[in-house]
């Protein structure tokens, strides 16, 4: 006797092609058998969806005041990145220049926290409103 949820007509058995899902559903299933970490899952879907820029944006502002020290984070904040280059929002010139001088020492910090050079350059841009008082 054949048996019935494999066999096709005439008790013969149904040929791969039509097995096809099954055989699919069971390599996707050997694939994910893989111990992943969590972290490496949420940024390769983030990549997939085109939002792991934003997710780095997110773990530069996260350890910002750490990697400039409470003087600058009074007077700089990152508004974006765009590629590795931070845009940072200054509430005077003066702050802008200051960031200019510290640039590399600053993506140095950034690169010790995060693990990783997530930025190459800062770009200061003066914006009087963006002061914390």
């Amino acid at each position: 006797m054949s048996d019935r949820g494999r066999a096709g007509r005439g008790g013969h058995e149904a040929p791969a092609s039509r097995r096809s899902g099954r055989v699919r559903a069971d390599r996707r299933r050997e694939e994910t058998d893989v111990p992943r970490s969590l972290g490496g899952s949420v940024d390769e879907y983030l990549a997939s969806e085109g939002l792991l820029g934003m997710k780095t944006f997110a773990d530069v502002v996260g350890c910002w005041t750490e990697a400039v020290g409470a003087d600058v984070a009074a007077h700089a904040h990152p508004r974006s990145l765009r590629g590795k280059e931070l845009v940072v929002a200054v509430d005077h010139p003066g702050w802008a220049t200051q960031l200019a001088f510290l640039s590399d020492a600053i993506c140095d910090r950034l690169a010790d926290q995060l693990g990783w050079r997530a930025v190459e350059h800062l770009k200061g841009h003066v914006d009087p409103r963006s002061r914390l008082d």
